[in-house]
């Protein structure tokens, strides 16, 4: 049904790996050892997800938005990483960790909710998937920001 290739089937179970991990640290208690485990974990799949993502070009043949999407992706992480791995850590490290790794997770739901749609839904041309495209990453982003900023840390409240 899919038909991936290599570097495609990498990012998909990769992705969906960090989508479960992403959960995972939305649902517990932050800070102890297995939110540091988990978040690891997240971190690793991740930036080889993201790696599998640069060599996919069967939707436009060439590097584009998606690829882009990839990049920040990992800055994010890797910024999110800075305050973490920082000794001694300053102040407003957690908050500075939570929303950098907030928006990599949203980037991720964001591209899972455009493959999805784009890859279940009746579209009829490129037009129909670009738009269904914007339509899903700008619903989802919503959605983020909304709990992005009800769950941020009470010090940042």
């Amino acid at each position: 049904m899919f038909n991936l290739t290599l570097p495609g089937a990498i990012h998909t179970v990769l992705a969906a790996l960090a989508i479960a991990f992403g959960i995972v640290q939305f649902c517990r208690p932050k800070g102890d050892p297995l939110h540091r485990a988990v978040g690891y974990g997240y971190v690793g799949v991740m930036l080889i997800a993201d790696g599998a993502a640069m060599l996919v070009v069967r939707f436009t043949g060439k590097f584009n938005i998606f690829h882009a999407g990839a990049i920040v992706n990992m800055v994010c992480i890797c910024v999110a990483l800075l305050p973490v791995l920082a000794r001694p850590r300053r102040p407003g490290w957690g908050l500075r960790h939570y929303y950098w790794m907030s928006w990599s997770y949203v980037g991720l739901l964001a591209a899972a909710a455009t493959e999805l749609v784009v890859r279940t839904a009746p579209l009829a041309n490129r037009a129909q998937a670009w738009a269904a495209t914007i339509a899903a990453t700008l619903a989802v982003t919503l959605v983020g920001y909304m709990l992005i900023n009800r769950h941020r840390p009470i010090a940042a409240r």
